[in-house]
């Protein structure tokens, strides 16, 4: 029977990979983004706020990710976001930069810094006009291409770009975003073959806690539910803008053909051009009446 939990779900996501118990899943994961040399895989790994089951109980919409420090000092910021935030790029540089800087105290010295690297998981598409679904991102200087530093990285990694079928997956990564896809339908004893890894059938079966205890399946639904009703009102206010954008649209349209109307009526008219600020500065109402009212004195005179 698959068992039922998405773990694109941040509370899923945050119980599968940021508890005690769960470090190597998340040394693994953090690994498989990295794809690090075999002699510079983590070895060790210390979370820096832990998994907590309340933490997203009594507030729906709280930031859910992962705070992990490995045993050179570099920190780990990741997060499974199902929610198509505006100005995303803005929100995960924020939120590195701000850990980053958490390192030092005053009176410390710069070299004291360790690389802070963000891995973002999103359960939508950010950079539509990019087929890859893994994007890297360095602070890089423009012409020349090479860093700045090397102590802010960014990975953003778009699931829903990820359409491989379980027998085409090739990499670590590979493994892990199918899982990410598709756990909620997997079964524990029918794992797709190239899925039958110690860890990835370690975390299905952590996964699957979830469904053990009513509490514990009541704030994952909860969550669940949370962030799709938000999705929901996000995509509405976004239709609304757009159909506001139209009106808006269809309003300049139409007060600038009645701008150039009036001005071939003062011309017909022989009067002068009323300036352009004074039209501009007219409702629309105001510049059709002006329209309609030169319209009638053209149509007395041709009488």
């Amino acid at each position: 029977m698959p068992i039922g939990v998405e773990p694109t779900v941040d509370y899923a996501f945050k119980h599968l990979f940021g508890r005690e118990a769960s470090q190597p899943i998340l040394i693994d994961l953090i690994d498989s983004v990295l794809e690090p040399a075999p002699a510079h895989r983590i070895r060790e790994i210390e979370l820096m706020n832990p998994f907590n089951p309340k933490e997203t109980f009594d507030d729906k919409m709280s930031i859910v990710d992962i705070k992990a420090r490995d045993e050179s000092g570099r920190q780990f910021n990741i997060e499974m976001q199902m929610l198509a935030y505006s100005q995303y790029e803005k929100r995960i540089l924020y939120y590195a930069c701000k850990l980053h800087q958490q390192q030092m105290h005053e009176g410390e010295e710069y070299l004291k810094l360790c690389p802070t690297i963000s891995i973002s998981f999103l359960d939508h598409v950010l950079f539509r006009h990019r087929p890859n679904w893994h994007h890297h991102f360095q602070l890089l200087e423009k012409s020349h291409f090479f860093p700045l530093t090397g102590d802010l990285e960014f990975h953003v990694l778009e699931l829903p770009k990820f359409t491989k079928d379980a027998g085409d997956l090739t990499s670590e990564l590979d493994k892990w975003l199918y899982f990410l896809r598709h756990a909620a339908k997997m079964e524990v004893g029918a794992l797709p073959a190239k899925l039958q890894q110690p860890l990835v059938m370690r975390a299905l079966e952590d996964l699957k806690m979830l469904t053990q205890t009513d509490i514990e399946r009541e704030r994952y639904e909860a969550r669940r539910t949370a962030i799709l009703d938000e999705n929901t009102r996000m995509k509405a206010a976004r239709l609304e803008g757009i159909e506001e954008g139209r009106e808006e649209g269809r309003e300049e349209g139409q007060r600038h053909e009645a701008i150039e109307v009036i001005r071939r009526l003062e011309d017909a008219l022989g009067r002068p051009q009323t300036p352009a600020e004074d039209l501009e500065g007219l409702s629309r109402q105001d510049l059709m009446a002006l329209r309609d009212d030169l319209l009638h004195q053209v149509a007395a005179l041709r009488k």
